[in-house]
């Protein structure tokens, strides 16, 4: 309730004060930030470049995350740990090192990627993939090996015995994966800080941040994080549906 109840409850009467209302506690009542919102065409275009690039990652984080999960699953309980070790490492990290760490690599190998959006999204895949393996592993390292051998016998190969019995029974990690990778991702602010330096890459947390936050316009920044709020929430609605195999152990 303290945490995020109130917190929640508190932007929500922000987005619909006037800025810089005088007063202890300001009482007023405007659409006016919703509708600017509505009208800026480039927070509206910011907003859909920042889904796009975070639902790119997405794509690229589990093309890469899910063989690396279930690989991980195959091998001695040592090396399992040890790698995962190894995964989990650069979260102990400040994210800040990490992606100027990332800028420098770039800088000196691929330059002509600084300020593009294949970019970002290696920044991005590069700090969000361990948000995606770790919830497959734990998925797929609990599925019961009597399942893949009765799929053996039951004359399923290796190849639809993975698109038969292992990707429906992960799928509930796939999709805490995605969303553990796409939420973050579609609101950064870091990673185009740095990678996209020159702000020609429109996504939403450094719009925010630098034409409304540090402008004072808190109210409308807080319209702003509703807006993206309803609509991120409406995609995990959405994905969460597809979840058909929920509670299933």
């Amino acid at each position: 309730i303290v945490l995020v109840v109130i917190p929640i409850f508190l932007i929500i009467i922000s987005s619909f004060q006037l800025d810089r209302s005088s007063g202890i506690f300001p009482i007023s009542f405007t659409l006016d930030h919703y509708l600017d919102f509505l009208r800026a065409t480039s927070f509206v275009r910011a907003m859909s470049s920042s889904l796009w690039i975070a639902a790119a990652t997405t794509v690229f984080a589990l093309i890469i995350g899910y063989p690396l999960a279930y690989i991980l699953t195959k091998l001695k309980p040592r090396l399992q740990i040890s790698l995962l070790l190894l995964i989990n490492a650069p979260m102990w990290i400040n994210m800040l090192l990490r992606v100027r760490a990332l800028e420098q690599i770039i800088r000196m190998f691929f330059p002509y990627l600084i300020d593009s959006v294949p970019g970002v999204v290696i920044g991005l895949v590069y700090v969000y993939l361990p948000f995606m393996v770790l919830p497959i592993y734990a998925v797929l390292s609990k599925i019961d090996p009597s399942l893949l051998e009765s799929a053996s016998d039951l004359g399923a190969n290796k190849f639809k015995t993975i698109l038969k019995v292992i990707i429906p029974l992960s799928l509930s990690g796939v999709l805490a994966g995605i969303l553990m990778v796409f939420l973050p991702a579609a609101t950064t602010i870091i990673i185009p800080q740095y990678l996209a330096p020159s702000h020609n890459i429109y996504m939403i947390g450094t719009l925010i941040e630098k034409s409304i936050i540090n402008n004072g316009r808190i109210s409308y920044a807080s319209a702003v994080a509703i807006v993206l709020s309803l609509v991120i929430l409406g995609i995990v609605y959405y994905i969460k549906k597809l979840d058909k195999y929920k509670g299933v152990n």
